[in-house]
């Protein structure tokens, strides 16, 4: 999701039993479907523990600042700021931006395709997808050896098992059809 989107969900956005979240208006003003996990589920309820005691008696967003009113992108890129400090990391390489990229190439990686990663983020546009995805030469050389990989023990599965044995009414079938050609 994007930091406007997580920032502009609402209690009723989310459906925990679904495990999916309603982003209303997003970039483009397009409504969209996001998926979450069962890890996510866990964060998020234990999230609403802390929300009911934070946010303000009128406030319907999910996510809540420490004054109890919605939570805008600056102060999530702070948050952000101050785990990369934490960690002894540099600032850019923690940003909501970097976790989206990251999200999508480890998705290109694992073989999902990009029509589904274009969806999960939320693309109009596949060739928004294609630029986002800047795939390495490296990942391109490690796709491209699993693939080779899973041809080669395939090949190795077929070499073992038995050739069935040849139905003597089709195999003569296929001779006449052979010689009459």
């Amino acid at each position: 999701m994007r930091v406007s989107e997580v920032c502009g969900l609402d209690l009723h956005d989310i459906d925990l039993a679904d495990r999916s979240a309603r982003v209303v208006g997003g970039k483009g003003n397009k409504d969209r479907l996001v998926l979450f996990t069962e890890l996510s589920v866990t964060v998020i309820n234990s999230w609403m523990r802390t929300r009911k005691s934070r946010a303000h008696p009128d406030e319907v967003s999910l996510f809540v600042s420490r004054r109890g009113r919605r939570l805008r992108p600056r102060g999530i890129q702070k948050m952000m700021d101050k785990l990369a400090i934490e960690a002894g990391l540099p600032k850019e390489k923690v940003s909501p931006h970097v976790l989206r990229h990251n999200f999508a190439t480890g998705l290109l990686e694992r073989g999902a395709d990009l029509i589904s990663i274009q969806r999960l983020l939320g693309h109009a546009s596949i060739a928004t997808t294609r630029v986002y995805l800047e795939i390495s030469d490296q990942t391109l050389r490690q796709v491209y050896r699993r693939a080779q990989d899973m041809r080669i023990e395939m090949d190795e599965v077929e070499e073992t098992l038995e050739p069935e044995p040849e139905i003597p009414e089709i195999s003569g079938f296929l001779d006449r059809l052979q010689t009459t050609e």
